[in-house]
Order: structure tokens, then sequence, then C-alpha cells
């Protein structure tokens, strides 16, 4: 490739990323913006379908200056569109430290809007495993989906909007949710109970335990020594079990030999 064409080349991007900074090249200037436009678009619509509620949340002046400075300094890792939301997550946690600082919230919202969007397009195991819808949890091994996502916040994220904008300190108690895909592979947020969120975790770590013995091990991992109090977690605990199962996040309980 010539020398002098890989320069207009460079002149070109360059100034694409940031035409008010960088001079243009030596084409009609109605071509240029017709190109510019097109790209600054692609790339917004993918950012703020991955981000609406951050978005509705800022002054769009703010928004709008993001995006371009995103444009203009982030240099991508992949070649694939769908990675472009990710990669501008990544670029507010690297180059917009106090940025973020500022507002701890936006970095947990970046978060929970990104997982939203990936959930639905993740690669998981499908939900093969043969099940009884009504087995017993408890002496059971539990049928959890494969495509879940306990997450682990400081402010109410899902139900932040432009109606509910987020307060400025964060909750007294952590807000716990599952993020999954359901029986008809649509993307469902669940607010949960903290223990709950700990023991679909402990169901991904452990697939073979019982809902008993899961349960047991979130009473050791809770301290309790007596059997009285071991009992009442165990059956808080199962009613928890029930809960997950009529939210369709476990299918049931696993037929023996599976």
């Amino acid at each position: 490739m010539p020398a002098d064409f890989q320069s207009v080349q460079k002149i070109m991007t360059d100034w694409l990323r940031a035409p008010g900074k960088m001079p243009a090249p030596a084409v009609e200037m109605r071509r240029l913006e017709i190109y510019r436009e097109l790209i600054h678009n692609n790339i917004r619509d993918f950012v703020e379908t991955a981000y609406p509620v951050l978005k509705s949340l800022l002054p769009a002046e703010e928004w709008e200056a993001l995006l371009q400075d995103f444009v203009a300094e982030h240099r991508a890792q992949s070649p694939y569109f769908r990675d472009i939301s990710l990669e501008f997550r990544e670029w507010m946690g690297a180059q917009r430290q106090d940025w973020l600082a500022a507002r701890p919230w936006a970095q947990e919202l970046l978060h929970y809007e990104w997982v939203e969007l990936a959930a639905d397009c993740a690669e998981t195991a499908a939900d093969a495993e043969d099940c009884l819808p009504d087995g017993d949890l408890l002496n059971g091994i539990p049928c959890l989906r494969h495509a879940v996502w306990p997450l682990v916040y400081r402010w109410p994220v899902h139900e932040l909007g432009a109606d509910n904008p987020p307060a400025a300190e964060a909750s007294a108690q952590p807000v716990c949710l599952l993020v999954y895909r359901d029986g008809d592979e649509d993307v469902r947020v669940l607010a949960v109970h903290a223990l709950s969120a700990r023991l679909v975790e402990l169901m991904q770590a452990q697939p073979q335990s019982s809902g008993l013995a899961l349960l047991q091990t979130l009473a050791a991992e809770a301290g309790l020594t007596s059997a009285a109090d071991r009992d009442a977690l165990v059956q808080s605990g199962a009613a928890l079990l029930q809960e997950l199962r009529q939210a369709d996040v476990l299918r049931g309980v696993r037929v023996a030999g599976d």
C-alpha cells in the first residue's frame, strides 16, 4: 500500500474520531460528513440500546460529550459490533474514574444494564436435564436454569429511571437481583433476599447437592450452631426454594439417575 495513501487514511480516521479537533482530509466535506454521521450514529445506537436508563438520568449534553469522547479516545479490541457496549463500559471504568467516583451509582447501573443485554445473547448450556416440576426441593437436587446471574448492588439499579433518579446515599441493605432466562428464553429480573442470592450461587457451585444440603451449608456459613437455629434456617430456606421455583428460576427437581 503506498505510503501517501496510508497518510491520507490516517488523516481521515483521525478526523472521523474528532472532527472538531483534527484537520480534515482533502475530500469533499459533504461526503466526509455523511461518512462521519454514519459511523457516529452506528456507535451511538449500540451504546444507547445498551444503556437507556443511564442516558435518561444524564443531561443530554453530558451524555453527548461522553459518546463523543468515547469515539475519539477508544481503540476497540473486538471486531464485533455486539461488543461495543462492553467496550464503552470498560472505557468508562478506565478513562472516566473521577466521573464515576462522583456518581458511584452510575458504575453499578452500567454493569446492570450491560448484564441485561448480555444475558439475552449469552451462550449457555441448554436446560436439558429431566426434571420433576413438582418434586421435593429439600430432599431432591434442584434443577437451576443454566442462564442465571446472581448480582449484588448498593443502589436499586433495577428501579432507576428518569422518574426515579438515584438517591445520594446507597441503600442500607444490599440490593440482590437474579437476572435469568426463563423457559421461553425471555430475560427476567427478580429482586431477592440476600439468602436467596447466596443459595443460587451455591447451586451453581455444587450442582449435585440436594436442597437440604445447600441450606445446611448456608447455616454453617452463617455460624449457626444450635439445632433450633439450623432448623429455622432450613424452614425459611425451603420457602425461598419454592419462591425460586414459582419464578421459574428453578425448573423443579432432577430426576434420579440423571
